[in-house]
């Protein structure tokens, strides 16, 4: 989990001033970046196929997914707002 956030470039943004970076636990790597992306492209996959009758790839990979993830935050950081 710490190499995909850290991957992600999100890893950095988990400390406080002049400390070393605290991983989170495994939410936002694994259930977040992972599970929760992967479950997401698989609900689209299943809407399609009921449209169009056709199955669907679903790609998911948990560093994709924690950037995404902590988009807001990162945005919010960057504004000064967090």
């Amino acid at each position: 989990d710490t190499n995909y956030i850290a991957l992600s470039g999100i890893l950095s943004t988990l400390r406080s001033q002049g400390q070393k970076p605290q991983p989170p636990v495994n939410l936002l790597g694994d259930f977040g970046g992972g599970g929760l992306i992967c479950a997401f492209g698989i609900l689209l996959a299943l809407i399609e196929r009921q449209k169009s009758g056709r199955g669907q790839v679903v790609d998911a990979a948990m560093v994709d997914g924690a950037a995404y993830l902590a988009s807001t935050m990162v945005k919010a950081w960057s504004v000064g707002a967090w």
